[in-house]
């Protein structure tokens, strides 16, 4: 099978960005997050000329928000958040991690209310094609309203139950919707979605990897 020359320059840019991200996790180990940040950028010089999407720029864009986190340099964090966003998304599950990674940067700072702000703009981008991975971010959404003292918002829980019924599961009823979401998140974490139960029906039971 061929593969195009933009193709190949992707799979092959991933693969060595994954490899780099070995070295960058034994760099930040040692707490050397100056010499992992310029591992990064001197890894996406070299291979800008192969990112003919940009998913490289956006790869590295994150890294360099999380080191920054990790390093305790919530400011600076913040602004590499910021070109994160600038960047674009794949799809609204990208959008929905970066609203929760800029709302742990924010929370960080103190700023719980900026916070909840940021990760309930990020996650009002809903695509029912991504519906299964919206109980991941839920135990969040919960953390963050908390923190400001007040309930989840009741406009979460239609999303909620659409989640719910993604993975053919009841909504459970607790004392708070937040409570309910927490226990949706934890209910379906090991859950076959939808998509992958469709996906084992058409390819058959076997236990391989390859389900969508």
């Amino acid at each position: 099978m061929r593969v195009c020359a933009t193709c190949l320059d992707r799979l092959e840019v991933q693969d060595a960005f994954e490899y780099k991200g070995l070295a960058i996790i034994k760099l930040m180990s040692r707490d050397q997050y100056d010499e992992a940040l310029a591992s990064w950028d001197a890894f996406e010089e070299a291979n800008r000329h192969r990112d003919h999407d940009g998913w490289l720029a956006r790869s590295v864009a994150r890294d360099r928000a999380f080191i920054l986190y990790e390093a305790g340099r919530y400011e600076e964090a913040l602004q590499a958040a910021e070109t994160v966003a600038q960047l674009g998304f794949e799809n609204v599950t990208y959008r929905w991690a970066h609203g929760s990674e800029k709302a742990r940067i924010l929370q960080a700072l103190g700023r719980h209310r900026e916070a909840l702000a940021a990760f309930e703009d990020a996650f009002s981008h809903q695509d029912p094609r991504y519906v299964a991975a919206a109980p991941y971010f839920f135990p969040h959404l919960v953390e963050l309203s908390e923190n400001v003292g007040q309930p989840v918002d009741e406009k979460w829980r239609r999303v909620a139950e659409a989640g719910a019924e993604d993975f053919a599961v009841e909504m459970p009823v607790r004392d708070s919707l937040g409570e309910s979401m927490r226990a949706l998140a934890e209910m379906t974490q090991e859950m076959p979605s939808k998509r992958k139960r469709e996906w084992k029906a058409t390819h058959g039971g076997g236990a391989g990897g390859d389900a969508p």
